[in-house]
């Protein structure tokens, strides 16, 4: 009964662990402005997911992917991609996602071309499972 017990608990420690906070990492910072490059909204495919995306560049040329009214499901290891296909490959890493809730957002590297690869990934790469995705236009 003990075996039992213990191995329930560390199953259970194990699944709250991979689990994402519902904090926007960005929380103390106010969202990027500039001029809208182009946006997407999301729409669900293995779990429900909502919200809008857009790619911004400040009048300093830094570009931005930023999330607004987010919301996903939780899972373990979720990254944000960018890929020309709801596939995941290929796709360019954008992050670890930031939050399953709320509005924040990414820095992109220049090498990131958001044209090519217009697809937002929410994507589970433990289980290889896509949460949601966005097309940008």
């Amino acid at each position: 009964m003990r075996t039992i017990i213990f191995s329930f608990c560390l199953f259970a420690t194990g699944l709250i662990s991979c689990t994402k906070e519902n904090t926007p990492g960005n929380a103390e910072e106010s969202l990027p402005t500039g001029t809208v490059l182009a946006s997407g909204t999301f729409s669900s495919n293995a779990h429900p997911t909502s919200g809008t995306v857009k790619v911004i560049q400040t009048t300093e040329g830094k570009r931005f992917l930023v999330f607004e009214n987010f919301r996903t499901d939780n899972g373990p290891d979720l990254d944000v991609w960018l890929s020309p296909n709801t596939s995941g490959n290929p796709y360019q890493a954008v992050g670890d996602l930031k939050a399953v809730t709320g509005n924040f957002f990414y820095e992109l590297a220049a090498s990131v071309n958001y044209s090519a690869n217009n697809r937002v990934l929410i994507w589970c790469e433990d289980f290889s499972i896509l949460f949601g995705n966005a097309v940008l236009q």
